[in-house]
């Protein structure tokens, strides 16, 4: 595994996720949440959508811990502030919630960026 502990790959799950959902996969608000709660979220996706799944998230090349830490951290504050927070509106839409955290990281990353 490469730099353990980074969250190297959090942008191509994140592509992956989009891909998902432009083919039409949905997943609970409450299933993704469990997962994140869990701390099994990238294994779960990656095993469930193995086939649809562009990169490989065998933790060999990524590391699935740090990934899985990062959105467990979330775990507790986005539940019940999915649609006030992130605009996810409907129970089916939970795959959206990932890139909605995602953006949340750049969004604080990106007060300290420059052109």
């Amino acid at each position: 595994m490469v730099n353990p502990k980074t969250l190297k790959g959090i942008g191509l799950f994140q592509l992956e996720i989009l891909h998902l959902v432009s083919i039409g996969k949905k997943e609970s608000i409450e299933t993704i949440e469990k997962c994140m709660d869990e701390g099994n979220l990238i294994e779960y996706l990656f095993n469930k959508y193995k086939e649809d799944f562009f990169i490989v998230f065998d933790n060999e090349i990524y590391d699935n811990e740090a990934l899985n830490q990062y959105f467990q951290n979330y775990s507790g504050y986005i539940q019940g502030n999915e649609s006030r927070k992130y605009g996810i509106m409907n129970e089916t839409d939970g795959l959206l919630l990932i890139p909605a955290l995602i953006c949340d990281k750049i969004e604080h990353s990106a007060a300290t960026w420059t052109n």
